[in-house]
C-alpha cells in the first residue's frame, strides 16, 4: 500500500519519496531506490529527508584510490576500507572490521570518514568509544588529519556543531534526550555514519538504544579475534 502511494506521488511530482509504513506498533523506513526496508524509531526532519533524496543522485561511486596516503597509507588499512566500500555498495548498512591492536584502527576510521564525506555518502559522522581516553585519542586524530571538518569532542564541547563528533556511550545516551525548543538536538537522521570503537565489548545491553535510535550506516572496529567476539556483537551488525 505504501509503495502504491509512493508510485502515485512520483508520477504526480516527478520525485520518488522516502516511504514510512507502520503496523501501529513498529515503524519501517524504506528508501526503495537502493535499500531494503529497515526499522526506524522515529521520523527524519524535513532537511534530513531532503538530504536522503539528494544523496540518491549526488553520491559518487566509492573508490579506495581516494583514500589519502597521509592518513591511512598502509596496504592493509586500504584493504579494510575497500571491504567496507564493497559492503556499502551492495546496500548493506552495517559492517564489522577486525584489525589487530597497533594496526591503526583510528586512522583507518578517519580515512574512511574522509572518503565517504567527499563522495557524498555522509555529511555528519559519530565516533563512539567506551573510555574518555579513547575519545580524546580519536578527537586528536580527526583534528590532525581532517581539521577543516571541525571535529567536536562531545564529552567536553557539548554544544558545539561540526561534521565529525566523538563521544562516550554514557554522554551520548544523555544527549539523545537533549532538546532545543520542542525538537531533539540529535534526531534519528542527524548522523549518516556511526563508528563504534572496541565493538566486541558487551556494552550493548545498556547502550544498544544508541544504535537502534540513529538511522545511520554502522561500522564496528575490534581487535578481538572473530571466535572470541560476543554473540550480541554479531547480532547488532546483522552478522549472526
Amino acid at each position: 500500500q505504501a509503495k502504491l502511494y509512493a508510485d502515485c506521488l512520483e508520477k504526480m511530482h516527478g520525485q520518488r519519496p522516502i516511504i514510512y509504513y507502520t503496523n501501529g506498533y513498529k515503524t519501517w523506513l524504506w528508501d526503495d531506490t537502493f535499500y531494503s526496508p529497515r526499522r526506524a524509531v522515529g521520523f527524519y526532519k524535513k532537511d534530513e529527508l531532503a538530504s536522503l533524496i539528494h544523496r540518491r543522485v549526488q553520491r559518487d561511486k566509492l573508490n579506495v584510490s581516494e583514500v589519502r596516503d597521509e592518513i591511512a597509507g598502509r596496504y592493509y588499512q586500504k584493504r579494510a576500507i575497500a571491504s567496507i566500500f564493497e559492503q556499502f555498495a551492495k546496500a548493506r548498512r552495517k559492517t564489522l572490521l577486525v584489525m589487530a591492536t597497533g594496526t591503526g584502527k583510528t586512522r583507518t576510521a578517519v580515512a574512511l570518514v574522509d572518503v565517504l564525506q567527499r563522495a557524498g555518502w555522509v555529511k555528519r559522522a559519530l565516533f563512539l568509544a567506551d573510555r574518555v581516553s579513547l575519545v580524546n585519542q580519536a578527537a586528536n586524530a580527526f583534528k590532525t588529519h581532517l581539521p577543516d571538518s571541525s571535529p567536536v569532542n562531545l564529552v567536553t564541547e557539548k554544544h558545539t556543531e561540526g561534521r565529525e563528533y566523538v563521544c562516550t556511550y554514557p554522554t551520548m545516551m544523555g544527549l539523545i534526550d537533549d532538546t532545543q525548543g520542542d525538537e531533539a538536538r540529535f534526531g534519528v537522521g542527524y548522523f549518516d555514519l556511526v563508528i563504534i570503537d572496541e565493538a566486541h565489548r558487551s556494552v550493548y545491553q545498556k547502550y544498544g538504544a544508541i544504535f537502534r535510535y540513529f538511522d545511520s550506516l554502522l561500522v564496528g572496529l575490534t581487535a578481538t579475534p572473530r571466535d572470541q567476539v560476543d554473540k550480541n556483537t554479531y547480532e547488532i551488525f546483522d552478522l549472526e
